[in-house]
């Protein structure tokens, strides 16, 4: 019953804090510190990479209708135009003006790239320096004091991006450049050396830094995680599976509930932060970073 409500408390904190730009690996780690398990445990460690899957599949579920006008554009190799994306909880576009492709402005704009294309480009530096790097990061980096350090200093930086305000140029994923993209999954990087980085976190900041509104940001760095974290987490089981001790059905288990529950938590999540960002900066997230990284500090001393 114990492991049971470790699952649980687990996809809740995974589907809380993957989106938000907070870091949800740190979360992850700071309450399996905090709970006693055992941070060379290597169910558990697969079990933080893991219930990941919940929380992508929550941004497949709530974008589907995006996913699919965007799929349908790539197909035809035009963008379709540029429209305000306004979703409800549901991931529904009937908030947003009615557009298909036969009866939009002709927005196949020459040198311009599809945004899934732009995606699968960014996704190629995380994997190949997170393949690279993740025993190192395992070994030395994967403690509450780096977490608290990153922590502290991603919150200043994202104080101060929101301080400079950097201008927007980008409004909609459709009018993003091959040279954002890469930038963007250059800082997508970072998350994977550094826990406590978050991962929406940099590519978020390294939209905005790159001209794009906060909202094209964010959608972005919600598209781009898929990809990457289907990935990790798919290396990471098999890593399990072809492990001398396997899996039981216990720990299957223990893995089902918390991607059930990280995909819930995080499908209400997205809804909430796409709302806000709209309305809102990212201070409070700032703020909220540095306060834990305070806490942090003070618990290790």
């Amino acid at each position: 019953m114990t492991e049971l409500w470790y699952a649980i408390v687990l996809g809740i904190v995974e589907g809380i804090t993957e989106f938000l730009p907070i870091s949800s690996t740190g979360h992850l780690l700071l309450c399996q510190q905090w709970m006693g398990i055992s941070m060379d445990d290597s169910f558990w460690k697969m079990f933080a990479i893991f219930i990941q899957i919940g929380a992508i599949l929550a941004v497949v579920v709530y974008f589907r209708d995006r996913i699919v006008q965007l799929l349908k554009c790539s197909r035809r190799g035009q963008l379709v135009a540029a429209t305000p994306l306004v979703v409800s909880v549901g991931g529904t576009a009937s908030d947003r003006p009615t557009a298909t492709l036969e009866d939009s402005p002709a927005c196949a704009q020459a040198g311009r790239y599809s945004p899934l294309f732009l995606v699968l480009i960014a996704t190629v530096p995380v994997l190949v320096i997170g393949f690279l790097t993740h025993k190192l990061v395992e070994q030395y980096l994967e403690t509450a004091r780096v977490i608290a350090i990153v922590l502290f200093v991603g919150g200043l930086i994202m104080v101060l991006i929101e301080y400079l305000r950097p201008a927007v140029t980008t409004r909609e994923i459709e009018e993003m450049t091959l040279l954002q993209a890469i930038g963007i999954g250059c800082a997508q990087v970072l998350a994977a050396v550094f826990p406590g980085t978050s991962r929406s976190a940099a590519t978020i900041m390294a939209g905005m830094v790159g001209g794009l509104s906060r909202a094209a940001a964010a959608e972005f760095s919600f598209f781009l995680a898929i990809p990457a974290m289907f990935a990790a987490c798919g290396y990471s089981l098999l890593k399990q599976i072809r492990s001398q001790t396997g899996m039981s059905s216990q720990q299957a288990m223990l893995l089902a509930v918390g991607t059930i529950v990280s995909f819930l938590v995080a499908w209400v999540v997205i809804a909430g932060f796409m709302n806000f960002i709209r309305k809102h900066s990212f201070v409070p997230f700032a703020i909220y970073r540095i306060l834990l990284a305070a806490v942090v500090f003070w618990a290790l001393w």
